[in-house]
């Protein structure tokens, strides 16, 4: 049996998310479920206060990370040159713990905490 899921959005970064890991992952219900929470994250991360996830490493192991994109903590680190990690399919943060940016793979997130 095929399901079909609909769904409407006016951010094309959204539906490139959706579009993505329903590809990566032949789920369209894990696709979407997994673009909003990706949202989640980016909303909490552009907080003061950050965001507290956990998401898979390439390697199999789980990673729990505290993340930001508060201009304040990581934006002296931001020069402008080079290409976005969102047009290969990943989500750059501030790694508030190590002090440097990473990324995760945007059907690898497992969870929002915080």
């Amino acid at each position: 049996m095929n399901t079909v899921i609909a769904t409407t959005t006016n951010n094309a970064l959204v539906k490139a998310h959706i579009t993505a890991i329903t590809i990566k992952t032949g789920s369209a219900l894990m696709g979407m479920s997994k673009a909003l929470l990706i949202e989640e994250a980016k909303r909490q991360m552009r907080s003061t206060s950050g965001c507290h996830m956990v998401y898979m490493k390439k390697d199999g192991s789980v990673r729990e990370a505290f993340a930001s994109l508060n201009p304040a903590l990581c934006g002296k680190h931001i020069n402008g040159r080079g290409e976005s990690p969102e047009n290969w399919g990943c989500t750059c943060y501030w790694d508030m713990e190590k002090g440097g940016f990473r990324s995760f793979r945007w059907e690898n997130l497992v969870a929002v905490l915080s």
